[in-house]
């Protein structure tokens, strides 16, 4: 969108939970993202200045990270019963 990136970025379901880094490629370097605890999918993230350059100069434009988490399709046991203890806490 003009100058401006959108990226989707797919990180584990742990990570949005409870939150921490993960590296993101821009057009110049790779950025190591910060995921807040409790990131929701589709999380839009804007990392000013990480664009593309504008034609006239001036600077670049930004780069949108959305988020996307996974969630797994198997569990083990224990993570299974460790889920249902967090589902009977109302998390």
């Amino acid at each position: 969108d003009d100058s401006d990136l959108y990226v989707d970025h797919t990180i584990p379901f742990s990570l949005a939970v409870l939150g921490g880094t993960s590296p993101v490629e821009t057009i110049d370097q790779t950025l190591q993202l910060k995921i807040r605890p409790g990131t929701a999918s589709g999380t839009l993230v804007r990392l000013r200045g990480e664009g593309v350059p504008h034609i006239r100069g001036g600077g670049k434009g930004d780069l949108y990270v959305r988020i996307i988490v996974t969630v797994p399709e198997k569990v083990s046991s224990e993570q299974r019963k460790l889920l249902e203890q967090l589902q009977k806490q109302g998390l």
